[in-house]
Parts: C-alpha cells; structure tokens; sequence
C-alpha cells in the first residue's frame, strides 16, 4: 500500500502544493465552504441523545476523518466514494475521462471481491494502484492522478470548531487517535486544511526547542489505524479492537474510550462493539449517516449526539 513515507519527499512535497492549491476549500470561498456546514436532521430514536453526557469522562478520545474532522464535498472517501453533485460530476468529466468513474469502480469491485474471497469483509483498497490501472499510469504518476480525482471531486474544509475541540482535548493530557477509511493522501488533506502537523511527535519532540514551524494538532501517530495501511475498512471492528489493544497497554479500557464520528454503522455501531464510548457528529448534513434500521446499529447506538464540535467541547472539555 502507498504511503507518504514509501513515496519520495519531492512527490510527497508537489502533492501538498497540489492539494494546499486545488484541494482546500476556504472559508471565504463560499462556493466551496458554507455549502458543506448545515446540521442533519436526525430520527427521534437519535435527537434524543443530543446533549447527552458520556456515561464517564473519557480517558482517550479518538476521531474519524471525512465528515467529521473535515468537511468535504462528498463525505467519503477515495475512487469507491459516491455524489450527487452534478456540478461536481461534470467538473471530473472534463478534468478525467467521462467514464473515470465507472473505470475506478470497476476496478474497486474487482479488487474488493478479491480480497472478500480471502476472507477480509469490508477490504480496502490501493488508490494511487487504482487509478494507474484505470489509466496505465506508473505509481507514482498514480498518486499525482489520485491527489488530483480527490480535489476535483472531493474538496475539503476544516469542521468548524474542530481544531479548539482537539486542542483541549490535548491541553488536558488526552491521548488522541484517529480511526479512519483513508488513502495515503487524507494526513496531507487533514494539515493543509488545518495549517498544521497532524502528530505530536513531528511537531513537538522532532523540532528543536524555539525553531520555527507551524503548530500540531497534537495526535499520536501510535493511535492512527488508516484503512489503506491495515486493508480493512469500517464497518469492519478490527480497526477499534486494535485502538483498544493500543490503549490498554497504557491502562486506558475500551470504555473508557471516546470515539466521535459521522456515521452511526461505520463509526458508532463499530466502535460500540469493540466496548467505546460513542458520539455521533451531525454538524454536516451531507455526510452525517444516522442508519435508520440497520441491526448492528440498533444493537449498538451512539452514546452521545452533537450537533457541532463546539457543543462537543462544552461536553467534554469544560
């Protein structure tokens, strides 16, 4: 699987300039921005969790990514991801071949049934190798083409609130992980979105005391399981049963575990089977997912609910 550090630094450095340019929706682009942020409506069985505390105070909070931490114009992730945006599909059909979409996916098929067939049942999978088969591209060129699909057709914004949410989470000695269906490319977005290093150690122990440079948000690079490294994607628990190994090695249980995400089966459902605490975001009605019906849902709701990262922290962090 690709990743920043297997990719050279001049490549790694061209696709933040790429995605800093193309792929960050500012807040004063309204086209790009304001359009993203509006609450979702939520089933009874939901909004009746909205304000509600966490059962104790969390000894460790993780994050999911897409719709959660970032704001983005689909809410998903990589050449699998699903609009219905025409704007934004004829953008990619003038940008890429009209039928890139069908190429990508088909490939995904294939390579989903794949690796079902070898017994992982929610794979995931290699974008810079997809897009190279899709267009016979060598990986490296594969990866400038993936970057280049995701702020076509994906753009992306800092969730409001989000980076002060983190921070005092951080201020009061959290340990803070992510969890996340991703693609090598998703840490660049989450640093150019938020001008800042995603992990505590690059940020804070690499850089010399008083050297320049720009902030952390403070994660530890031990609690971040990303899709495209593990080969599992949620609604697979793997991922959470392996924060929660992480964790208890530090004297954190799993219920002692805060995760936050947008989507009551990916996220909360998931994560509530491996024994965390779980708190639904739906401060992003294009992405947010409440899974009205499904049984593991059902089974497994979320905690909490919060309508904004700032309604988080007050939760949390006050």
């Amino acid at each position: 699987m690709a990743s920043a550090s297997s990719l050279p630094e001049a490549l790694i450095a061209e696709l933040r300039r790429s995605i800093a340019d193309n792929g960050i929706a500012r807040p004063e682009d309204p086209d790009g921005y304001e359009r993203f942020l509006s609450p979702a409506r939520l089933p009874p069985g939901l909004s009746r969790l909205v304000g509600k505390e966490p059962r104790e105070r969390p000894l460790a909070i993780a994050v999911d990514v897409y719709g959660t931490l970032l704001a983005s114009a689909i809410g998903e992730i990589g050449p699998s991801a699903e609009w219905d945006d025409e704007a934004t599909e004829e953008e990619a059909r003038e940008a890429f071949p009209r039928d890139m979409a069908e190429r990508l996916r088909s490939i995904v098929d294939d390579d989903h049934a794949r690796e079902r067939a070898r017994g992982v049942p929610w794979p995931e999978v290699d974008a810079p190798s997809v897009f190279a088969r899709a267009l016979g591209l060598d990986p490296e060129d594969g990866a400038r083409t993936c970057v280049a699909w995701e702020c076509t057709v994906n753009r992306c914004a800092p969730m409001p609130g989000a980076a002060e949410f983190i921070a005092g989470c951080a201020a009061r000695g959290l340990p803070l992980g992510i969890v996340s269906n991703a693609q090598f490319y998703t840490r660049l977005f989450i640093e150019e979105a938020f001008d800042a290093d995603l992990y505590r150690r690059a940020a804070d122990e690499a850089r010399p005391e008083g050297a320049p440079g720009r902030p952390s948000l403070g994660f530890d690079p031990e609690l971040a399981l990303w899709s495209f490294e593990t080969g599992r994607a949620k609604p697979d628990r793997w991922m959470f049963d392996e924060l929660a190994r992480r964790l208890a090695a530090r004297g954190v249980p799993a219920d002692r575990i805060l995760y936050i995400g947008n989507d009551a089966l990916n996220d909360c459902a998931a994560a509530g089977e491996a024994g965390m605490m779980t708190a639904l975001f739906a401060g992003d009605a294009r992405s947010c997912r409440p899974r009205s019906g499904d049984d593991r849902v059902e089974a497994n709701p979320p905690s909490l609910v919060a309508y904004s990262w700032d309604d988080m922290r007050r939760l949390l962090c006050t």
